[in-house]
């Protein structure tokens, strides 16, 4: 874990955490003392956590979270993925020892050749890493719908860049602010060579009890919120992760492409994920040119995912 308080841009405070794996965070949710009297992370009901406990959901959070909910995920996550496997099989997918993903059923089966190499049209240059940074921070009204759906593309869109050869990690980050500070907590979810577990990564994604429970327990387990009181009475107004990068500079992160997920709108998850691959192929980031992926992801049907909650309202900062 990496943590610390710095001054930012424009005379604002930055209190940063940074923890290499969720169990990470966990260990320090379950150890570090409270500095407040206010404990949301308890108290908040079941219809606004989607839990009944702080212990549930940090059960849930480091165990694997299984359940009726997690099934459909999953059954919509492989419907996705077994047409986009179907379409690369045209672009001619050969399996072997080695290569850019998995196929989950040989590796399960202990078979030697469970590993898929995409024989498709290479742009023969090395691609840059890619950042897939999920923002939780959402704001009170946003639906436990919209929520699992966001969870959801960003999943596919990490199966997808992987299946492409691209290398790409998956973060989740909680980025918020009150007054003149912002408060960032970063996990490491998935990294390029993790195989996928539905189970371990729907909770951080897809559960409203990640947000409204454990990373409100790591901020009333943060030392340096100790002298603002005032931000536990709404845990921070929800911020765009594009500004974080905007406060600390570009340095830190000019080696990688940083995709954001709240620069996306999610009415339409075909739309949502061409908007992305668009964005990372303008920056680089794509071993396979835009185009042959913008036809994969337009050959894919993406009705089961129809439904969505176009009222909710995120209520990011953005000055």
């Amino acid at each position: 874990m990496k943590h610390r308080k710095i001054k930012v841009k424009n005379g604002y405070e930055l209190i940063d955490y940074k923890f290499d794996t969720l169990l990470e965070m966990i260990s320090y949710v379950e150890n570090a003392k409270r500095i407040t009297a206010k404990k949301l992370s308890e108290t908040g009901d079941y219809s606004f956590t989607g839990t009944h406990s702080l212990n549930e959901a940090m059960t849930m959070c480091k165990n694997g979270y299984f359940s009726k909910e997690v099934e459909n995920f999953q059954k919509l996550f492989f419907k996705i993925t077994n047409q986009i496997d179907k379409q690369l099989k045209v672009t001619r997918v050969k399996h072997d020892f080695i290569g850019g993903a998995p196929d989950v059923p040989r590796y399960l089966i202990g078979h030697p050749l469970n590993m898929l190499n995409v024989d498709n049209k290479d742009m023969g240059k090395k691609p840059k890493k890619i950042v897939l940074r999920f923002n939780t921070s959402i704001s009170c009204g946003t639906s436990k719908d919209y929520i699992e759906k966001r969870g959801l593309a960003f999943v596919l869109l990490f199966d997808l860049l992987k299946k492409l050869g691209s290398p790409v990690e998956l973060q989740t980050v909680e980025f918020s602010k009150y007054e003149d500070i912002y408060t960032n907590y970063e996990v490491s979810l998935m990294k390029n060579n993790d195989i996928m577990n539905i189970s371990k990564i729907y909770f951080p994604l897809a559960h409203p009890s990640y947000l409204r429970r454990i990373m409100f327990a790591l901020a009333e387990k943060t030392p340096e919120l100790e002298d603002y009181q005032g931000y536990f009475w709404g845990y921070g107004q929800p911020a765009s992760f594009r500004r974080y990068i905007e406060l600390t500079g570009e340095d830190e992160h000019k080696n990688e492409i940083n995709i954001f997920s709240d620069d996306y709108s999610y009415n339409s998850l075909g739309v949502a994920l061409k908007d992305i691959v668009k964005d990372i192929g303008a920056q680089g980031g794509l071993k396979t040119p835009t185009q042959q992926i913008i036809e994969l992801i337009d050959s894919i049907d993406f009705s089961p995912l129809s439904t969505f909650a176009p009222e909710d309202d995120f209520g990011y900062d953005m000055d």
